[in-house]
């Protein structure tokens, strides 16, 4: 141990020495000062009554309290004399994500997409263990950064699903602007030298020249991931059909596989195709980690550290506690007490409880830790209401985010918003068109129109189901009046028709009572009671025929009643699914941070035009 280099890691705590000189000093008077009867008895006097014990004993405790604490300030001052090495190459080991977004990564001669795929491989990279940062570089006509460099991995993964080709501001594809910020972003973090992960499906023939001479001058090693087939494959468009070129004909973009390797291979990076396990992924990360060694060999050489001694103070600390507690039993609960308030401070500063950092935290710091484990009760934690509504909708809890949502003072875009957002996953359709109009009237941004015009179009049919189904009640009920109405002149039509003909032959009988004295009278009445009896027979065929239609009739009714049944069943079950198609329509309802990217690069993008930056004006795609 060299003294000249003796220093004190944490210096401050040297400032409590004050106050304890000054209670060590009145412990020490008050314990040699005599007692209440030396203001009576004279002091010749007084020398006899106290015992030459007690007044040494009281002198040695006042020395060990002094001495004790003494030690404890020191040793949470952090004394230090030496040096030792640090292994802080880990923070020095990076490198950069550099994602293709153009129009061709929509191509599906790689199933599902090449996107699809591209975004794959990215999550099977973040999730292999690795001592490094990772920053995120998004480009078509123009480049974008997604995330810069950091070793929270799971942000670069929460934000991949949101990546898309039809987010880019610029469409086209300028890997070399792409190149451009990600040594930018190693630059600006201190890594020296870096490497660049490239995950493309093409590479123009005059951008290998450009890009071999750039790669040379700035020191980065490349490792190239290609996505797709030599074969291609159409670009899909949203309306169902092909993305044409000026010739009306459709793009078949094709991976120039033989190309990029030849490139890659000449700038001595590493290639891989797009393989169906994680072999290309591997690879890549092995080729990455070897660059990064050299790295990690200079850095550590100037990576020493003051080494804390403080905690090799605790054991004499304990000795002179020790000694007091044999000396003095009374004070036991006292020095038990200083015993577990100094030894926390005298502990190395690398090693420290979480818990007792998180009593230095506020409630919202420890609700945000909290928030991607346990978004409930994330939510209860929070003292900011804006962030508990938010913790609430990702808990799924919509009606308490909704009332969260509700107590803010709108004042913004994204209020109405994630208010909108609440209330349509609550069921509120028309108070959720109500607030997307809110924020689309503050801010026009892309997901507000689409959602509003979601839940407009779900209104608009919830409104024309309401109307069929009022129609179809409608004409059933006039259809059953009808035929009820129907069935009743049929019975009293037969009725009068059958009273007609009984009272024909009762006249008829009578009249020929009357005249049965004459011949030609009984001739007359025979001829009339075989008519009678004709007019009988028909009157009973048209009974039978009338009693033939009541019961037509009955069954009409009950084959109506069993339709009316079907329909209704038919009905619940129509309700039933478009129950089930509006949840999966306010399922689409987006929430995903595609919004803030796509809006991030829309400045960016605006920006860069003002700068008079040259613009891509070659291929779309």
């Amino acid at each position: 141990m060299n003294l000249p280099e003796v220093h004190f890691l944490r210096p401050e705590w040297l400032w409590l020495l004050l106050p304890t000189a000054f209670f060590v000093a009145l412990l020490w008077r008050q314990r040699s000062q005599r007692s209440a009867w030396s203001n009576i008895i004279a002091p010749h006097l007084l020398v006899h009554l106290h015992s030459g014990a007690h007044q040494q004993k009281t002198q040695h405790t006042a020395k060990l309290l002094g001495l004790a604490w003494l030690i404890a300030i020191v040793g949470a001052a952090g004394p230090s004399w030496e040096q030792t090495p640090v292994p802080v190459s880990q923070q020095k080991a990076a490198y950069v994500v550099v994602l293709d977004l153009s129009y061709s990564m929509y191509a599906e001669d790689t199933q599902p997409s090449r996107i699809v795929k591209a975004k794959q491989k990215i999550r099977d990279l973040l999730s292999l263990p690795q001592d490094t940062q990772v920053a995120l570089v998004a480009y078509a006509g123009e480049a974008h950064v997604v995330t810069p460099l950091t070793d929270d991995l799971g942000t670069i993964e929460n934000l991949i699903p949101a990546l898309n080709p039809g987010m880019m501001p610029v469409p086209g594809s300028d890997p070399i602007d792409a190149f451009v910020r990600a040594k930018a972003l190693l630059s600006s973090s201190g890594v020296p030298g870096g490497s660049i992960l490239w995950l493309t499906d093409d590479i123009e023939t005059h951008q290998v020249s450009e890009l071999s001479d750039w790669l040379e001058t700035a020191g980065i090693r490349l490792a190239t991931m290609a996505i797709g087939t030599q074969a291609g494959a159409p670009i899909p468009l949203g309306n169902g059909g092909f993305l044409r070129d000026q010739n009306s004909e459709i793009v078949v973009p094709s991976v120039p596989i033989t190309r990029l390797r030849d490139f890659t291979t000449r700038q001595g990076g590493l290639f891989t195709h797009l393989t169906l396990d994680d072999a290309d992924v591997q690879a890549a990360v092995d080729f990455m980690g070897s660059v990064e060694d050299l790295n990690r060999t200079e850095i550590e050489r100037q990576a020493d550290t003051w080494a804390d001694a403080g905690f090799w103070l605790v054991i004499p600390w304990l000795l002179v506690m020790l000694i007091q507690f044999l000396r003095n039993p009374s004070g036991r609960l006292a020095g038990l007490v200083l015993i577990a308030s100094c030894a926390t401070l005298s502990h190395p500063s690398q090693v420290q409880a979480q818990d007792w950092q998180s009593l230095w935290k506020t409630p919202n710091q420890r609700a945000a830790e909290l928030l991607p484990k346990d978004p409930a009760a994330a939510a209860e934690l929070f003292e900011d209401p804006r962030w508990a509504a938010i913790a609430a909708y990702q808990a799924e809890d919509h009606d308490q985010a909704k009332a969260r949502f509700e107590a803010l003072e709108a004042n913004s875009a994204t209020d109405w918003y994630n208010l909108g957002n609440a209330r349509a996953r609550a069921g509120e359709l028309e108070a959720a068109l109500e607030a997307y109009n809110q924020s689309i009237a503050l801010q026009e941004t892309e997901d507000a129109v689409f959602n509003r015009d979601l839940i407009q179009q779900l209104l608009d049919q919830e409104q024309q189901q309401q109307s069929q189904d009022m129609d179809q009640q409608g004409d059933g009920s006039q259809s059953q009046q009808d035929q009820n109405n129907s069935e009743t002149e049929a019975n009293s039509g037969g009725q009068e028709q059958n009273q007609e003909q009984n009272s024909e032959s009762e006249s008829g009988a009578s009249d020929a009572s009357e005249q049965a004295s004459n011949p030609e009278q009984d001739k007359q009445q025979e001829e009339a009671q075989a008519q009678n009896q004709q007019q009988h027979g028909e009157a009973q065929d048209s009974q039978e025929q009338a009693d033939q239609q009541a019961a037509a009739g009955q069954e009409s009714i009950d084959e109506q009643q069993q339709a009316m049944a079907q329909q209704a069943i038919q009905e619940a079950r129509e309700n039933q699914e478009q129950q089930q198609a509006m949840e999966q329509w306010i399922r689409r309802i987006e929430d995903d941070p595609s919004g803030l990217l796509r809006e991030k690069f829309r400045y960016e993008s605006e920006r860069r035009q003002t700068q008079d930056r040259p613009r891509n004006d070659k291929k779309i795609w």
